[in-house]
C-alpha cells in the first residue's frame, strides 16, 4: 500500500500531491505529529528558507515505512539541501527524491509544473530501489534564525471583515494563531491566508524580501532514481 503525505500552505505541494494520487492510485493524507507505519510512502512538502517545515522533521522522525519517496517543492530560487537532511531523518529506506519547482510562496501568480517529470518517480515507487542523495549547495546563513527573518520579511495582517470563525486556527500547523492574530511561532506558510474564506487576512513582503525574490528565477527540476 503506497500513502501520500502532504504538507502544503499556499497549494503548491497539494497540487504535485494531487498528481501523483492519479498517478499512484492513492490517497493523500496531511502530515501530522502521529507515528504512521506504511509499507510505501511519498512526502512532498515545500522548502522554507532553504530548510524543512517544522512541523514536516517531527513528522520524517515519527514515519515508519519500508520505503519512502522524498518530493520538495521550492519557489524557483533556491532548494538548499532539504533533500539530503530529510533522509538522515528517516528509519526506512528511501527509493527517490525530487527538487520540484514551483510557484513562491511570497509571490502571486500563477504556476505550472511538468507532470511529465513525475512519471519517472512513479514507475521507481512501483519497483522500489534505495538511492542515496547527496548533499547540494546551501547557503551559510539558512540555518541561522530562518523562522525570525520570514516573520521579518513578511507581514500578515487581519483586516476589519474577519468574522471570527475560527477556520484560521484549526489549520494552523503550528497553533501559531488566535482570533486572526499571529503569535512568534508562526512559519509563514500561509496557510492562514490561503484558506480564510472572507479573505480577512492578507500578507505583505518587505522591500528586502521583495528584491530578493525578483534577483533571479530557476526551474531546474532535480531527480534522484
Amino acid at each position: 500500500m503506497i500513502t501520500i503525505y502532504c504538507f502544503s500552505g499556499s497549494g503548491h505541494s497539494l497540487a504535485v500531491s494531487k498528481e501523483l494520487a492519479k498517478l499512484l492510485d492513492c490517497e493523500i493524507r496531511p502530515i501530522d505529529n502521529k507515528t504512521t507505519t506504511e509499507d510505501a510512502a511519498v512526502v512532498v512538502f515545500p522548502v522554507y528558507c532553504q530548510n524543512i517545515p517544522k512541523p514536516v522533521k517531527r513528522f520524517l522522525k515519527c514515519l515508519e515505512a519500508k520505503h519512502v519517496a522524498l518530493i520538495a517543492t521550492y519557489g524557483k530560487i533556491s532548494y538548499g539541501n532539504v533533500l539530503y537532511e530529510a533522509q538522515k531523518l528517516l528509519r526506512g529506506q528511501v527509493i527517490a527524491g525530487a527538487y520540484i519547482p514551483m510557484g513562491h510562496t511570497f509571490l502571486d501568480g500563477d504556476y505550472e509544473f511538468d507532470t511529465a517529470q513525475l512519471l519517472p518517480i512513479v514507475q521507481r515507487i512501483k519497483m522500489p530501489q534505495q538511492v542515496t542523495i547527496p548533499k547540494t549547495a546551501k547557503n551559510p546563513l539558512a540555518n541561522i534564525f530562518p523562522g525570525l527573518r520570514s516573520r521579518i520579511g513578511v507581514k500578515i495582517k487581519k483586516e476589519d471583515n474577519c468574522c471570527s470563525c475560527g477556520l484560521c486556527e484549526t489549520n494552523c500547523p503550528v497553533g501559531a494563531i488566535r482570533n486572526g492574530r499571529i503569535h512568534s511561532q508562526c512559519i509563514r506558510c500561509l496557510r492562514c491566508v490561503t484558506n480564510c474564506p472572507q479573505k480577512a487576512l492578507q500578507y505583505k513582503n518587505g522591500r528586502i524580501l521583495d528584491i530578493y525574490l525578483k534577483s533571479y528565477c530557476k526551474e531546474e527540476y532535480v531527480l534522484y532514481l
